[in-house]
């Protein structure tokens, strides 16, 4: 990746897009990190991380809640 995008990430122009973001709170490292990426490797990573929420979803409706207060929806 081009050092110059990996600085206006890091160090975002004032005014910028990127740093509006920064000062929201969105941390830049993150878009750095997924730019590195290839596209095939984007989809392997949103491919894994879709079949872990499902599996949390599933282990959800196994376990049921887990406070004893909590109201079931019949």
């Amino acid at each position: 990746m081009a050092t110059e995008l990996e600085s206006y990430f890091l160090n975002p122009p004032a005014g910028s897009a990127a740093a509006r973001a920064a000062e929201f709170g969105t941390d830049l490292t993150l878009t750095l990190e997924n730019l590195r990426l290839t596209p095939e490797e984007r989809i392997r990573k949103l491919d894994s991380f879709i079949e872990g929420v499902a599996k949390l979803k599933a282990s959800v409706r196994v376990i049921g809640p887990t406070e004893p207060n909590a109201k079931q929806h019949h």
